[in-house]
């Protein structure tokens, strides 16, 4: 089996190799064969793990499921990914779903429940996305809330009733359009009519007063107010005022006359308007006593036209008032399901309590052959967010490195658990250098002796990168044969090459 950097997504096998494991292989135009290393991870993820074959058409195809890639990394950590920063992820950003899942499966426990968890979150956050944007008037026309819609409902229900109890009742007039402007026109000539009689009584109010205070000229009041200043008016004076008089009182006479003649015009002109308004006051009852009860046809049309239209919002209304109710109800309903896979978790881990005593066991040991003062614990948790895991290994001293084989003895515990479970399981469990950082070289030397028993014992191999001053340090002879266990470097390169594509000149 070869796979190259050019063309990472091609697995090449010798065909009867592929036919060992049952591999179906795809030839190229070329007639070179190969199998996809999406198939090569399905056919991996089988004989290690258990998983299908092909996922098509079960519930491994869905999503949140465990997966190849998630399980296998918990076996090979990568330090550049984060894996040895806490036990539970082997992935500085895995998420908690996809570690909860795929430690539940390992270890033997319900992974559909973290996995219905999940789902419950996507279908919490759509719901809560939902919400905002109806809240924000994104989908107004469509949600609403239920407290919000149905008055509304109810006061467009009314006025639909009015209308058509109106329509029940409602009576065309021939002509109501002109009978009604007929009346109109006779309503605003009576008021204009109404400013023309006050002007009238007016009129003649002054003329009256004008008649009154007309008076001729008082001259024999002259004359005495003469004679008391012993003053004797000659007699061509006094023919003179006599003749002023005269004509005074004339001219006063003339002008009552004319001003009584102004006020019966004025009361002619009254008595004609008194007229006129009584005439089209009873015209105008008339016409409003014809009409009434009665309306138009283009009345009739506005009204059914406007049930069609208060119908169309009142269904529209409708709609939304039931999409309201369904997402108030989706929130009771995502609030009894959290609750509901709580109590499916808690009684998951009842049920399944033999598989964690079993790990907790194998930690238990780990931990025990680590250290002869410390004693630790394996602690599952049911909690609403999914399951927790963690080790604790008690005691003071250098937590840096007690962290660092709390991931080791995490990790030897899955191996374990999954040679049981799998049939042998990957066989192997792969270690990185950085793993160690920190920890007393005691605990290295038994770790490192530790890893290799169990997997041995189980069948598989512990791999461990390490850099050779390391072993002359921790003298790890007495416990491993290193002859057999050391894969010694080989450079390939020779004097005309580099190496790994570096010249290196002595000088």
């Amino acid at each position: 089996m070869s796979r190259s950097g050019a063309d990472a997504n091609r697995i090449l096998l010798l065909e009867e190799d592929a036919a060992k494991i049952a591999a179906p292989l795809t030839r190229d135009k070329s007639g070179a064969v190969y199998l996809p290393v999406e198939r090569w991870r399905e056919i991996l993820g089988h004989y290690w793990f258990d998983l299908p074959r092909d996922p098509k058409g079960t519930e491994f195809e869905q999503s949140f499921v465990p997966g190849f890639r998630s399980l296998v990394s918990y076996f090979i950590r990568r330090n550049a990914g984060g894996a040895f920063a806490v036990p539970v992820r082997q992935h500085e950003k895995q998420n908690a779903y996809d570690w909860q899942v795929n430690l539940s499966y390992l270890i033997g426990l319900d992974w559909r429940i973290p996995r219905a968890i999940e789902q419950l979150k996507v279908s919490t956050a759509a719901l809560a996305d939902l919400r905002k944007a109806i809240k924000e008037g994104a989908f107004g026309k469509l949600f609403g809330s239920v407290g919000e819609i149905r008055p509304e409902i109810q006061r467009i229900e009314a006025r639909i009733e009015r209308l058509r109890a109106a329509i029940a009742a409602f009576e065309v007039a021939e002509n109501y359009r002109e009978r009604a402007a007929e009346a109109a026109t006779a309503r605003r000539r009576i008021q204009s009519l109404g400013f023309e009689r006050m002007r009238a009584l007016q009129t003649i109010a002054h003329l009256e007063a004008a008649v009154a205070e007309e008076r001729a000229p008082e001259y024999a009041a002259l004359e005495r107010l003469y004679r008391a200043a012993d003053v004797q008016l000659p007699g061509i004076v006094l023919a003179k005022m006599d003749d002023v008089a005269s004509f005074q009182r004339s001219v006063s006479e003339n002008r009552r006359v004319h001003l009584g003649g102004q006020i019966s015009e004025t009361r002619a002109g009254l008595a004609l308007v008194d007229a006129e308004m009584t005439a089209l006051d009873e015209s105008q009852g008339a016409i409003m006593a014809e009409i009434a009860g009665k309306g138009a046809l283009e009345d009739f049309t506005m009204m059914a036209e406007e049930i069609g239209t208060l119908g169309s919002e009142v269904e529209l209304l409708r709609e939304k008032l039931r999409n309201a109710e369904v997402l108030e109800g989706k929130k009771s309903l995502l609030l009894q399901e959290r609750a509901s896979l709580l109590q499916r978790l808690q009684a998951d881990h009842r049920e399944r309590g033999d598989a964690l005593r079993s790990a907790t066991l194998m930690i238990d040991r780990s931990i025990t052959e680590l250290y002869d003062d410390r004693y630790g614990n394996l602690i599952v948790e049911a909690t609403p967010k999914g399951p927790e895991f963690r080790i604790s290994i008690q005691g003071d001293g250098n937590r840096g490195g007690i962290d660092r084989m709390e991931i080791f003895c995490f990790d030897l515990m899955l191996y374990e658990t999954a040679a049981e479970r799998f049939n042998g399981g990957p066989g192997l469990l792969v270690h990185d250098s950085h793993l160690f950082d920190g920890v007393d070289p005691r605990q290295v030397r038994t770790a490192i002796a530790l890893g290799h028993r169990t997997t041995v014992s189980r069948g598989g191999q512990y791999i461990i990168a390490l850099n050779s001053e390391v072993l002359d340090v921790l003298d790890l002879g007495s416990e491993i044969d290193l002859d057999a266990a050391v894969l010694r470097p080989r450079l390939s390169d020779d004097e005309t090459g580099g190496l790994f594509g570096i010249r290196f000149d002595a000088r």
